[in-house]
């Protein structure tokens, strides 16, 4: 099967994707004077979905360019790369939720009102922690994907399961790096799958304040401004919970199917691909900065 026309498309989404994002980044350090400057952390936290968006493209791009000229650059390198970024991303959008989450709903339990008061301390503790975690798993993947290399010989594409999990129990046998690596993708699984649900959790709590103080708010012009921005931003807010949810199933099925069957480099650069996309659209939509200067163009 030729797949040129596929590595084509992936290519023009891709670079398409960074030009935006390029674009958004623009928008971030030379605001207008209408949109005004963003407020720490919310810089922060948009600055680095907007990289995480143009690292992927970027690995995407890479990937595609390994089709035609193979041998140029780490794949194993460029996929561990990916994964980062994306488990990076996920986290990112988590905190956006939980900051949004604060800064709409009045804190009345003291757990609330600590993370209120200390929004910036958490948020930054927390991007800090996650990079550090992260990247621990970033590096235990590169040295267990080499190594399954050279047990097995990476060039066979046709794999069956059966072959798969042998080479897993050799390499388990041959290699204590493996077993680690294996602790920190379910730990990396449980802090993801807590973070989706915690995500999923603030953006209905949100909703149903919402809901309920929107009649109270409908007489005054200004707070219906308000309720509509709110509304938006919790709306793109739910949109990227599933958005990631999306991702994180990816790397589920991942972690369970050998990554030398036929198919799986077009499989993980769609993912990206999707995922990339649909956030860098997520974020002009909610995002009055991003979505007034791309108006304005």
């Amino acid at each position: 099967m030729d797949y040129f026309a596929f590595n084509l498309m992936i290519i023009l989404v891709s670079f398409t994707g960074i030009l935006v994002n390029i674009f958004l980044l623009i928008c971030m350090f030379c605001p207008q004077q209408r949109t005004g400057q963003l407020k720490q952390p919310l810089n922060v936290l948009l600055g680095t979905l907007v990289g995480c968006n143009i690292t992927l493209q970027l690995c995407n791009l890479i990937c595609e360019m390994m089709t035609f000229s193979p041998g140029f650059m780490s794949y194993n390198f460029i996929i561990e790369l990916a994964y980062f970024t994306m488990r990076t991303s996920v986290t990112s959008s988590f905190w956006l939720n939980v900051f949004y989450f604060c800064q709409i709903v009045p804190a009345q339990h003291c757990l609330f009102i600590c993370l209120k008061r200390n929004i910036r301390f958490f948020i930054y503790s927390a991007l800090i922690a996650d990079k550090i975690f992260f990247l621990f798993g970033f590096t235990a993947g590169i040295t267990c994907a080499e190594i399954h290399d050279e047990l097995f010989c990476g060039n066979n594409l046709n794999t069956t399961y059966t072959q798969f999990n042998e080479t897993q129990n050799a390499i388990s046998t041959a290699d204590p790096m493996q077993n680690v690596f294996v602790v920190d993708t379910w730990l990396r699984c449980c802090y993801l799958s807590l973070c989706l649900c915690v995500m999923l959790a603030l953006n209905c709590g949100t909703i149903l304040y919402l809901q309920k103080h929107m009649k109270n708010m409908e007489e005054s012009n200004f707070s219906s401004v308000c309720i509509k921005r709110q509304m938006r931003v919790t709306i793109t807010g739910i949109i990227q919970t599933i958005l990631s949810l999306f991702c994180f199933l990816w790397m589920i099925v991942d972690e369970l199917l050998p990554q030398y069957i036929d198919l799986y480099a077009y499989i993980c650069g769609t993912v990206a691909c999707l995922y990339s996309l649909g956030t860098t659209i997520n974020l002009c939509v909610g995002q009055t900065i991003f979505r007034s200067n791309a108006i304005k163009m």
